[in-house]
């Protein structure tokens, strides 16, 4: 008998507790004000990043284009060609595709979807288009994992097809 008013005891503590913990949550879909803030924060701080990464390209400066990518051998380049990992091998990558500064062109984009998947991590796509002498070199769309790694917003994935 004692067992069982135990057993009845801890049984009601349990669903007391998780009645408790559900109802302080936030319910899902539904963020704090302070949340909210955070996030538009991320994205129009990768938005300025991005932007970076493009005024670097159309003055022709290649390594300060790659600033933007994570200088690590665990970065991502995903194209129609294959995949590249590493920065170092992205950044020869476009040497080889670009050797004269002339070749670079001008980059476009237009933004399609950003969003903040973690507190330190946002998700953009995009349409791009490089143009050259006012005719279409290349184009498509870009999707780009952004992380926030020693204070900054780099890109350690990307997608570009």
């Amino acid at each position: 008998m004692r067992t069982t008013r135990l057993t009845k005891h801890f049984a009601a503590a349990v669903l007391l507790t998780g009645i408790a913990v559900t109802s302080c949550t936030i319910p899902k879909g539904k963020t704090t004000k302070n949340e909210r803030i955070a996030m538009a924060d991320a994205t129009t701080e990768v938005k300025q990043a991005l932007e970076g990464q493009l005024a670097a390209w159309n003055n022709g400066d290649l390594e300060k284009a790659m600033d933007f990518y994570w200088e690590s051998p665990d970065m991502l380049w995903i194209s129609r060609n294959g995949t590249e990992k590493g920065w170092k091998e992205v950044l020869e990558m476009f040497q080889n595709d670009f050797t004269d500064r002339s070749k670079m062109g001008e980059y476009t984009y237009e933004p399609l979807h950003i969003e903040q998947v973690g507190p330190e991590t946002v998700y953009y796509v995009y349409r791009w288009q490089i143009d050259l002498q006012g005719k279409k070199l290349m184009g498509g769309v870009s999707s780009q994992l952004w992380k926030k790694i020693n204070g900054r917003w780099v890109i350690t994935s990307e997608h570009a097809s």
